[in-house]
């Protein structure tokens, strides 16, 4: 798979230990919009996707994750490589890298209808995740204005996918 990009923040000792979290990402395309997910907390769009279980194929991730953020089941059929994006930087945890390497993939969603959300991690509903229609055009000009925001890193990351498209 390309690489769109990395994102080395050099803030760590690389001889510290490497903790490593990998993701499955969503792009799907309805007409000439996006399905994402917006924050109502920061009105930035991500990507619906999140992070791959142990003995998880990326492909099961997608459909898990979609359907847990947005509500749609996927086509399996349609899925397709896009490309991966790796951050490297400092651990929450002391002395310690984070590693992610987020792998981005093409599909489309099946006909059934879809169901309510039932976002997971503590942060999305805080934060108020919801899926949204948006152009790419609406999304990078919404993300570009919250790009300083520390509270949602992956801003930086979904906005440079964005572009790419």
């Amino acid at each position: 798979m390309r690489t769109i990009k990395i994102f080395d923040h050099g803030d760590y000792d690389p001889t510290w230990p490497i903790c490593k979290r990998d993701s499955a990402r969503a792009i799907i395309f309805i007409g000439d919009q996006l399905l994402m997910v917006r924050s109502a907390k920061y009105g930035e769009y991500k990507f619906p996707g999140g992070g791959i279980e142990p003995d998880e194929s990326h492909h099961a991730t997608l459909q898990r994750e979609v359907k847990e953020e947005t509500g749609y089941t996927i086509n399996i059929d349609t899925i397709a490589e896009y490309g991966r994006t790796l951050i490297l930087r400092k651990s929450t945890t002391p002395h310690e890298i984070f590693e992610q390497e987020s792998f981005y993939y093409i599909c489309a969603i099946a006909p059934q209808a879809a169901t309510a959300p039932t976002p997971d991690a503590g942060y999305e509903q805080e934060y108020g995740y919801a899926p949204a229609l948006v152009t790419p055009a609406e999304a990078i000009a919404t993300n570009e204005q919250r790009l300083h925001l520390p509270q949602i890193p992956w801003v930086q990351r979904d906005t440079t996918v964005l572009r790419a498209l």
